[in-house]
């Protein structure tokens, strides 16, 4: 009956794989998404040993591998050639290390997946709204159709308006930063980079990834461009700026890049992203829940975005039994530590790479490079970018 069902709104990573998750647990989803035909549109993700071990749970971890690439170590550092970030992740475990993979790839395994398990897809079906009761939620639907299920879960991003209806102190700031990305083929001789980044103090920074490939029989491998804009340049930057003016200060800032931007001939390729700081009290309000980016957005500076969404799905499937308002505030507990961390170090950190500032960025230059030498350091900082972290002295999390 519709009524045992559990409705997930968003088929992003977090409600693809929550319902994955939930399905094998023999939980009936119907999984409600606004786009008709949704397509794996976003910036190349890192996924960390934490969300790896989300997508061995699934089986799907030899089919990711597959398709994108290991990186094992982040560099970042100034024009002068000063060393900001330098992070292996075989000093924090000798198998650890970072996947690069392209959004599409991530997203055609999950939703393959999905068809596989028989999990019921609304496409093209934008939820308005919702009503809880002790019984069960109501779906508004468009043209004042409206759907029964026993608990709704919301997985439909950083600006979701429905996370509004939790009875739930809550707030979304708009990161005052963003950026302008893209996914281009590798050229020949091109060097084979792991993550690599350049910065000029926070006003300026330019990251590479290589990415892999969205399906097996792709030739190219791909290397993701992400290139940091204040949100007020965003809109409209192609007629501001333009892209030849924009592919020079790429390059003024890193002149390895130049082969690369060869392939990126027009605007259109670039995208633009734009983040937000999602804070709830507790990510339950009876039968409904919040996860993903909807409940705990946070800037890229940390690579955890689909990362703690797949953790979100995980941790969610585990506390499956009894009725759903238990599983939910149990799944809250669960999760507190893990999350309150990561969204206090996003916060803290993002300024240092992303910003205006001037003291902020120059401390970073100056000890971050100093301090990864210490070993306690490095180690700490591995553990943060490997996403184990609940807590900032002690504390790791146990998948």
């Amino acid at each position: 009956m519709p009524e045992a069902t559990v409705a997930i709104v968003g088929a992003g990573v977090a409600g693809a794989a929550a319902a994955i998750r939930l399905a094998e647990r023999g939980v009936q989803v119907d999984l409600y998404e606004a786009v008709p035909e949704p397509r794996p549109i976003g910036a190349g993700l890192l996924l960390q040993p934490t969300g790896q071990r989300v997508l061995a749970a699934m089986g799907l971890l030899d089919e990711a591998l597959a398709l994108g690439t290991r990186v094992d170590r982040l560099f970042g550092d100034t024009p002068s050639g000063r060393a900001v970030l330098d992070m292996s992740y075989r000093r924090f475990h000798p198998e650890a290390y970072g996947l690069g993979i392209q959004r599409g790839a991530l997203m055609g395994l999950l939703w393959k997946r999905l068809r596989e398990l028989g999990v019921r897809w609304h496409c093209g079906v934008a939820v308005e709204g919702f009503e809880p009761d002790e019984a069960g939620v109501t779906l508004r639907l468009p043209g004042g159709g409206a759907a029964r299920h026993a608990a709704l879960i919301l997985a439909n991003g950083s600006f979701s308006r429905l996370r509004e209806g939790m009875k739930v102190r809550q707030r979304a700031q708009a990161f005052p930063w963003g950026a302008v990305w893209t996914v281009l083929p590798a050229p020949p001789g091109f060097p084979q980079i792991e993550l690599r980044q350049r910065f000029q103090s926070a006003a300026k920074m330019i990251g590479l990834m290589p990415v892999g490939k969205v399906r097996h029989d792709d030739a190219e491998h791909g290397i993701n461009l992400f290139w940091s804009l204040p949100v007020a340049d965003l809109d409209g930057w192609h007629e501001r700026i333009g892209l030849s003016r924009l592919k020079q200060q790429m390059a003024d800032l890193f002149p390895d890049v130049a082969p690369l931007l060869a392939g990126l001939h027009e605007a259109a390729q670039l995208r633009e992203a734009r983040y937000a700081d999602v804070w709830m009290s507790r990510w339950h309000d009876g039968r409904v829940l919040a996860i993903g980016d909807c409940a705990h957005g946070m800037s890229p500076q940390l690579g955890q975005g689909a990362n703690m969404a797949l953790i979100d799905a995980h941790e969610l499937a585990a506390e499956v039994g009894g009725d759903w308002p238990r599983v939910f505030e149990r799944y809250s507990r669960r999760r507190r530590a893990h999350l309150r961390f990561y969204g206090q170090a996003s916060k803290g950190l993002t300024p240092m790479f992303q910003s205006h500032a001037v003291v902020a960025p120059w401390l970073r230059d100056r000890f971050f490079g100093w301090g990864g030498r210490l070993p306690y350091i490095h180690q700490q900082s591995i553990a943060t970018l490997a996403g184990v972290k609940t807590g900032w002295l002690w504390g790791r999390l146990k998948l």
